[in-house]
C-alpha cells in the first residue's frame, strides 16, 4: 500500500482515465440499419477505472469499480480478465465490476451475438484489455485516502418503452411505466477537499442517435462537461442502471424517433446540469464501513430449446432469423437449458453498495434492490460481461422486445423461462442480506 500505516482504515481511492477510441475505422454495435465502418467521431470513448483499498488488522482489501464508454464488456473474456486482475493486482473475482454505460456510438466488443449487432474487430479488443490493465495499473499508483458524500437529484431524460397495443406489446412511449428518476451522485474528496471522483448512477439506454459515428452518447456529455467543470485530474465515472426497459423519451404521435448529435448534447447537457447542483448543495458524508465485495453466479433458464426443424424453418426466413439458425448450428453448445448469469455485489461506504449484473436487465430488479436495501445499494446493468436481455417473468408472458423477442439478436437458443425472476431475486437478496 502506497500510503503507509497512517492510512490503516482509511478508503482509499486510486482513479484513470484512458481514451478507447478506435484508432481506425470499424463497425459501430446495437444497430442493424448501419452498414460498414464508422463514418467519423462525434465525441472520443473513454474508460475510467477506480481502484479502492483499504488496510485493516494488517489485510490488504483492493476492489475495482470500472466503466467504459462501449455497448459492454465482453462476456467471453470475463474469466481472463478476472483472473488478470487477480494475479497482477490482487484484486478478486468478487471485487470487481466492469460497467459500460452502454452506448450504441461505440464498437462490437463480444463476438457471442449474430453479426446484424455488430462485428467485432480482435485489434480493437485486445487493445482493449491491454488499455483496461495499464489503467488499473495507473490507478494503484495514485492511490489517496477519500472521504465519500452522497447526494441527489432528479432527471427525466429516459421514459419506459414498454406498451400494450391492444393485446400486443409495443415499443413506444409509455409515460404510465415504471421509470426511476433519481440521479444518484457520489463525491470521493480528498484530505485537501478537493475531489478526486465522481459516481454518477442514473438509468436510461444511451440510445439517443443511430448515426453511424462514434459517440459516447449523453453520458460521455456529461462526464466530460463535469470533469472539465471540477478540474484538478478529478475523473467521473456514469455508471448505467437497470435501463433494458428504458430510452431516452425522444417521441411524437407516440412512436419514438432517433435523434442526431444536437439530442445528444442537450440530453448530456441536461444531466451535468443537474449533477452539478447537487454537487453545489449539501451532500451527506458517508461514514467508513468495512470495504467488502461478493459475487453469485446463477443459471437462467431457457424455455423449450428449437428442434431441428425449427432450425430450419428460421434459416429459410433470411435476416437475422438465418444469422441465429447458423451460429446455433454452428456453435451447438449454445444449445443449453440455461446459462450462467453473474451478480456482483461491492459496498464502499455506509450505507452505499453498487449491485452489477451481466445482462440488459430491466428496470423492475433495480426497483427491487433498491426496495429491499432502503435505498442503500444501486443497481446497475451491462456489467462483466453480457448475456442478452433479462426480462421479468410478466414481461416473459407478455412478450414484446425484452420479453421474447430480442434473444434472437443475441444467439440465445429461446427466450428465457419465466422462473428467472425468481431466481435472480434469490440471488439479491442472498447478496444483499449478506447469506453468502
Amino acid at each position: 500500500m502506497s500510503e503507509g500505516a497512517g492510512t490503516e482504515g482509511r478508503l482509499l481511492l486510486g482513479t484513470a482515465k484512458i481514451d478507447i477510441t478506435p484508432a481506425s475505422p470499424i463497425p459501430l454495435a446495437g444497430y442493424g440499419h448501419r452498414k460498414g465502418p464508422y463514418a467519423g467521431i462525434n465525441r472520443r470513448l473513454f474508460a475510467r477505472m477506480n481502484v479502492f483499498e483499504q488496510t485493516e488488522g494488517g489485510e490488504t482489501r483492493r476492489v475495482l469499480i470500472g466503466m467504459g464508454d462501449i455497448i459492454w464488456w465482453p462476456g467471453e473474456r470475463m474469466d481472463y480478465i478476472r483472473a488478470t486482475l487477480e494475479s497482477k493486482f490482487g484484486i478478486r473475482p468478487s471485487d470487481v465490476i466492469l460497467s459500460a454505460q452502454h452506448t450504441h456510438g461505440g464498437p462490437q466488443t463480444s463476438a457471442s451475438f449474430c453479426d446484424i449487432l455488430g462485428l467485432t474487430d480482435d485489434d480493437y479488443l485486445n487493445d482493449l484489455e491491454r488499455q483496461l490493465f495499464a489503467a488499473v495499473e495507473t490507478a494503484i499508483a495514485n492511490l489517496e485516502p477519500v472521504t465519500a458524500e452522497q447526494g441527489k437529484g432528479e432527471s427525466y431524460i429516459g421514459i419506459n418503452r414498454r406498451k400494450m397495443a391492444g393485446d400486443k406489446m409495443t415499443m413506444a412511449p409509455n409515460p404510465d411505466g415504471l421509470y426511476d428518476s433519481e440521479v444518484n451522485v457520489v463525491r470521493f474528496r480528498k484530505d485537501d477537499g478537493g475531489t478526486k471522483a465522481v459516481f454518477i448512477h442514473y438509468t436510461c439506454h444511451p440510445t439517443t442517435t443511430g448515426d453511424n459515428f462514434i459517440n459516447s452518447d449523453y453520458p460521455g456529455v456529461a462526464a466530460e462537461r463535469l470533469e472539465a467543470t471540477l478540474g484538478c485530474g478529478a475523473v467521473v465515472s456514469f455508471l448505467q442502471g437497470c435501463a433494458g426497459n428504458i430510452r431516452p423519451a425522444l417521441h411524437r404521435d407516440g412512436k419514438f424517433y432517433s435523434g442526431h448529435d444536437e439530442e445528444v448534447m442537450r440530453f448530456g447537457r441536461s444531466l451535468a446540469d443537474e449533477v452539478e447542483r447537487v454537487l453545489d448543495g449539501p451532500m451527506k458524508t458517508l461514514d467508513q464501513a468495512p470495504l467488502s465485495g461478493s459475487r453469485v453466479v446463477v443459471e437462467l433458464p431457457f424455455q423449450p430449446l428449437p428442434s431441428e426443424a425449427e432450425l430450419d424453418e428460421a434459416a429459410g426466413k433470411g435476416g437475422h432469423m438465418q444469422q441465429w439458425s447458423e451460429k446455433l448450428r454452428r456453435h451447438p453448445e449454445i444449445l443449453r437449458p440455461s446459462i450462467p448469469f453473474q451478480v456482483n455485489r461491492i459496498a464502499l461506504a455506509q450505507g452505499l453498495a453498487y449491485l452489477a449484473m451481466d445482462g440488459e436487465v430491466v428496470l423492475e430488479y433495480g426497483a427491487y434492490a433498491k426496495q429491499l436495501s432502503g435505498g442503500e445499494t444501486l443497481a446497475m446493468g451491462y456489467s462483466n460481461g453480457m448475456v442478452g436481455y433479462v426480462p421479468t417473468a410478466s414481461q416473459v408472458a407478455e412478450g414484446g422486445y425484452e420479453g421474447k423477442d430480442s434473444f434472437v439478436y443475441f444467439a440465445l437458443p429461446a427466450a428465457f423461462d419465466p422462473e428467472l425472476e425468481s431466481i435472480i431475486k434469490n440471488a439479491i437478496q442472498q447478496l444483499i442480506r449478506k447469506e453468502d
